[in-house]
This record gives C-alpha cells, sequence and structure tokens, in this order.
C-alpha cells in the first residue's frame, strides 16, 4: 500500500471512530485537506475496499473501516510509538495514592479509574500465582478435622482456604509445620515450590516420615486449588455506545463478558507474551467482530502478577487506548514495585 491510500484509509477511521457512521469521499476532502480531488479519493477508497481495509454497507453509503483496515492502523501505531497520558498519569497517582501496596487493591482500584475515563469496559485480573513470591503460611485450626491455610506473598496478595486435613493435627503440630514450611520456602516463588514439592513428595527419605509427606503433598494441592481474581468494569460505559444500539447486540455482549474462563484463558495468553497488545475484532476476542481488546501485563521486577485490559467496539480509539493501557501498565508496575513516581523520560513509547 503506498502512502497516499494509507493516509486515505487512516483518515476514513478517524471519521467513523468519531461519527459512528460511513464516510464519504467528500467529508475526506474537507475535513483532511490532502490536496486531491473528492474522486480521487473516492477511486481510493474504492481499491482500499478491494483490497479488504474498507467496506461499504450499502451502494449509497459511504464506507466503514474493515478489522483488516483496523489492524493495520494498530500496527502503524505501535511501529511509531504513542505518547503517554499525562493526564490519567495525574489521575492515577491522585487516585491510587491512598491504596495499599497489594496488586489486588490496584487492579480493583485502577479498573473503576479507566472505565470512568476511557468509557470502554476494563477487565483486569492477577496472572497464576507461580510468579508470586512466598512472604509467610499460617495455619490455623478449625473445628476438629479441618484447617485454615492463609498464604501471604511479597507482593501483598492474600490468600486463605479452609482445607479437611487427613490426620488430625493440634495447634502447636500446625505452628511446627508452617514455621517448617515458612524456613523452607520463604523467598521462592510459589512455582519453584510446586516443582520442589513434587520431587520431595516422591522421594524415598521424605516417605519414611509419613507426616511431612503428607503435609507436602498437601500445601502441592493447596497451591493449585486457587480462583483468581477478576475484575471487570464499566458494562455500561459500552452500553451506552452508538455500536450497542440494539437488544440483540446487547444481548452478544452480555454473553461475552459472562464467559469468565476464556476471558482468563485470553489474558493468561497476554501474560506469556508481555507488553502492550491489540486484538482487533474477531481475530481472537470471543469469535465476535463487535469487540476489541486492548491489554498489557503488570508486572514487579520484571515478573509478570497481573493483566489490565480495555474491552471496547472494533471502532474504539486505539491510540487512545494503546497509551491509557500502556501508562497504567507501567504506573501500577512502579508501585508494586515500591517506587512512588512514574519517570517517562518525557518519552514517546
Amino acid at each position: 500500500m503506498d502512502e497516499r491510500l494509507k493516509k486515505i484509509l487512516f483518515a476514513v477511521i478517524e471519521s467513523y471512530v468519531d461519527s459512528a457512521s460511513p464516510v464519504g469521499s467528500r467529508y475526506i476532502s474537507k475535513r483532511f485537506g490532502l490536496g486531491i480531488s473528492s474522486a480521487t479519493i473516492r477511486n481510493a477508497m474504492y481499491d482500499l475496499e478491494e483490497m479488504g481495509y474498507l467496506s461499504q454497507p450499502h451502494t449509497s453509503a459511504g464506507r466503514m473501516p474493515t478489522g483488516k483496515g483496523y489492524r493495520l492502523l494498530v500496527e502503524e501505531l505501535m511501529g511509531f510509538g504513542v505518547s503517554a497520558n499525562a493526564e490519567l498519569l495525574k489521575l492515577l497517582c491522585d487516585e491510587v495514592i491512598g491504596v495499599r501496596r497489594h496488586l489486588t487493591d490496584f487492579l480493583g482500584a485502577a479498573s473503576k479509574i479507566l472505565s470512568s475515563y476511557s468509557h470502554y469496559m476494563v477487565v483486569a485480573m492477577e496472572t497464576t500465582m507461580e510468579n508470586s513470591i512466598l512472604g509467610r503460611i499460617e495455619l490455623l485450626s478449625y473445628r476438629n478435622d479441618m484447617v485454615a491455610v492463609v498464604l501471604m506473598t511479597e507482593e501483598g496478595t492474600i490468600k486463605h482456604k479452609v482445607s479437611e486435613l487427613d490426620v488430625p493435627l493440634s495447634r502447636r503440630d500446625l505452628k511446627s509445620i508452617a514455621d517448617f514450611l515458612n524456613s523452607e520456602f520463604r523467598g521462592r516463588t510459589l512455582g519453584e515450590i510446586k516443582v520442589i514439592l513434587e520431587k520431595e513428595v516422591r522421594n524415598i527419605k521424605v516417605q519414611r516420615n509419613t507426616l511431612i509427606s503428607k503435609v507436602f503433598g498437601f500445601f502441592d494441592r493447596y497451591l493449585s486449588s486457587f480462583d483468581r481474581d477478576v475484575f471487570i468494569s464499566g458494562l455500561g460505559e459500552l452500553i451506552n455506545l452508538p455500536d450497542f444500539d440494539d437488544i440483540g447486540k446487547i444481548k452478544e455482549l452480555s454473553n461475552t463478558i459472562s464467559d469468565k474462563e476464556r476471558i482468563i484463558e485470553i489474558l493468561d495468553k497476554i501474560t506469556e507474551n508481555g507488553g502492550v497488545q491489540v486484538f482487533v475484532g474477531s481475530e481472537p476476542f470471543l469469535d465476535t467482530k463487535e469487540l476489541s481488546l486492548v491489554a498489557s501485563s503488570v508486572c514487579d521486577r520484571g515478573r509478570p502478577l497481573g493483566v489490565l485490559g480495555l474491552i471496547g467496539p472494533q471502532r474504539m480509539d486505539y491510540a487512545s487506548a494503546i497509551s491509557i493501557i500502556e501508562t497504567s501498565a507501567r504506573f501500577l508496575s512502579s508501585r508494586l514495585e515500591g517506587r512512588q513516581e512514574v519517570d517517562f523520560g518525557g518519552k514517546d513509547y
């Protein structure tokens, strides 16, 4: 594609994002002053339609972007960089400054701020616990044959679960076991601990100590039993957009976001790849062309601990969405690492 076609395509996308209505060649000529006639623009738009970047709902209407057109824009934006959002950064600093330095608190607070600021829906999720570092574990007696397990990570996440014991244990036994687990595993990631436990449970030397073997087996099962917190904010923001102007589209949107397992699966892939990622329409997101997703992982010293994303219509402002997510992810990552301010160095990214 030559530069003139690209400029016309991006002009159509910008106009369609603003108006949510098909765009004509005369409108592009008047608004953008590209130095070419309306007829030349109309021919170029026809070529772009033939190439699959634009579509025409009916013969007498203007053109609107396709997923392929949006994808080209996204690649251009990611290649040249998007400026940090200074206004959002100040808002995050003002609103999140009093939040405890816990990942779940950060994600919950950021979700509400971003949905209101962007007018899109926000999804946020902590990643698997495997990258978290064990801070401390406590075992508390509960009734006769149960134990309350409280796990605290160095990132500030607290998980608790009540489980049934295979053998009765006194409070002193539970304290001794907790002290043993803390001395053995504190400072390791939960993923590393799981690998060690799997080996030790099979180890002949450990098998001689039935209690330790059962404790290791119990702890291994416990680490695999956590449900992850998923935050979803701003459904009302999406419903108010013209893209969801009938009950059928609203129903499809509701079905899409209610599929928690599918959302977790997609956000997990984002964690694996790292950085800001953009999914346009039906590319990956729950097989619906109505929605797009812009998301990034939130890290602590390079370890991905959470994911933050914006869900909007395929007709979303991708430049703004990418800037919002990049700014927010970097801000939250810096807070997790204990720094009070985010230094963007005054540069674009």
